[in-house]
């Protein structure tokens, strides 16, 4: 695993003014959400991704309910204020706290503070974690309809994106089985309007 430099190009330690992007930077606008990969896996199988992540101060920023079937993570907050919801239990975390999540259990995380929040978290294994996050925040950031969270609101697009990522992320709320069978009568229709899972132009 290839440790990463902290520090933006520009010197600053996190972009600052229009979407910024390069190999170790991601940002989501309408989701409020900025990335720094700071850690890849050498074998994504095995080895595990670490990033660094910034979240706008509105309590709307963060991803909706989900599960990682075959992923542990964890956050650690290093400024603001993070909310979690684990399991059904709601938990607020300061500066210096960390919280771990077991593959397979449902949460979301949000900014439960006032300021600017800053996390260092984590995947593991990384899977295809990276790609992922670079596909759906390339597609925010160049204006396509997402959710606060910054998920495509087309379904049909985002049935091809799961069907081509189901070993890493499912949306609570709905049994996984029930999911899958949905994924796949749409993802085939999806393919024929012209949506695919490549999306080359947001990988570095």
């Amino acid at each position: 695993m290839t440790p990463r430099d902290p520090q933006a190009p520009d010197g600053h330690d996190r972009p600052t003014g229009t979407p910024y992007v390069d190999d170790d930077w991601v940002t989501s606008p309408p989701a409020g959400k900025t990335v720094l990969f700071t850690e890849r896996p050498d074998d994504p199988d095995r080895d595990p991704l670490r990033f660094e992540m910034w979240l706008d101060a509105d309590g709307s920023h963060g991803p909706m309910r989900h599960v990682h079937p075959e992923q542990d993570e964890f956050f650690e907050v290093v400024a603001g204020r993070l909310g979690v919801f684990h399991e059904g239990t709601t938990t607020e975390y300061e500066p210096g706290e960390r919280v771990e999540i077991p593959a397979g259990d449902e949460h979301r995380f949000w900014n439960a503070g006032s300021t600017e929040l800053h996390l260092r978290g984590g995947v593991d294994p990384g899977l295809r974690t990276e790609q992922f996050m670079r596909i759906t925040y390339g597609l925010a950031r160049d204006g396509d309809p997402v959710t606060p969270s910054g998920m495509p609101l087309n379904l049909l697009r985002v049935a091809v994106l799961l069907a081509e990522f189901d070993d890493m992320l499912y949306l609570a709320g709905a049994p996984v089985p029930l999911q899958r069978v949905g994924v796949e009568l749409a993802a085939p229709v999806g393919r024929v309007l012209g949506y695919d899972d490549e999306y080359r132009e947001y990988r570095p």
